[in-house]
């Protein structure tokens, strides 16, 4: 038998007001029935109705509390992307200042390594007259390449690739020191048109920071800036050659 609707229930005792006086029984039965001797006669319904609307009202508070911390948390987010930005374009554009860049996503976002992996542009030619490579660049070598799209239809050639749960670490395209630790990650696309100037690499500890089907909206907008950033590095490196 199916269970009845609360409607049924109330049409009934409407249509049959005497149910509790003639079944006296079923109705000490219930629980209905006021816990005092004083009130058992009474129906306790007015208690029950508070205690639901007094749980209702926490778990709306406890929402409530929720969605605020997650708006918080979101805006937050944001502001440390605009200063990232601002900063890119801020600085003078160097290597450098890209590596420093890098740091600076490191430590706004509690990452264990923020990076680039150039794959269609000379680091050499962003360096300048800086003598050493900065730290958090790096070109492609013998052990990347054959993990990087071979063209603007390649894995990483349309979007950013989130990958979580990272029971043996990150991949090859992460650098070998911190790789083992690394149990989330970012692989970022850096393009101009369909041309892919190479990877923004992200890693963290933490399992579940990024996962597959995450929005991407700050970083696709990130990378953007980045890969003019690198554009423009790259030109001003080429006339400074000539």
């Amino acid at each position: 038998m199916s269970p009845a609707a609360a409607e049924d229930v109330i049409r009934f005792l409407e249509e049959n007001p005497n149910f509790f006086i003639e079944h006296p029984g079923l109705l000490r039965g219930s629980g209905l029935l006021g816990e005092t001797p004083a009130f058992q006669k009474v129906l306790n319904l007015r208690g029950r109705l508070f205690d639901r609307l007094k749980g209702e009202r926490e778990d709306l508070l406890d929402l409530l509390d929720e969605t605020i911390e997650t708006v918080r948390c979101n805006e937050r987010i944001e502001q440390d992307f605009i200063a990232l930005e601002n900063l890119l374009f801020q600085i003078p554009l160097s290597a450098s200042n890209l590596s420093r860049i890098a740091a600076e996503m490191a430590r706004r976002f509690g990452l264990e390594h923020a990076g680039f992996l150039l794959c269609g542009v000379s680091l050499e030619a962003l360096r300048g007259g800086e003598m050493e490579p900065p730290p958090g660049l790096r070109e492609a070598g013998e052990e990347e390449t054959p993990h990087l799209p071979s063209g603007p239809s390649g894995p990483f050639g349309e979007k950013i690739i989130l990958q979580g749960r990272l029971a043996e670490g990150a991949g090859p395209l992460f650098p070998a020191g911190v790789r083992a630790q690394l149990r989330s990650a970012a692989l970022v696309p850096l393009k101009t048109g369909d041309r892919l100037l190479g990877l923004l690499l992200l890693g963290s500890r933490d399992p579940g920071r990024y996962l597959p089907g995450m929005n991407t909206h700050l970083l696709d907008r990130l990378a953007g800036r980045l890969a003019l950033g690198i554009t423009l590095l790259e030109h001003i490196g080429a006339l400074s050659q000539k």
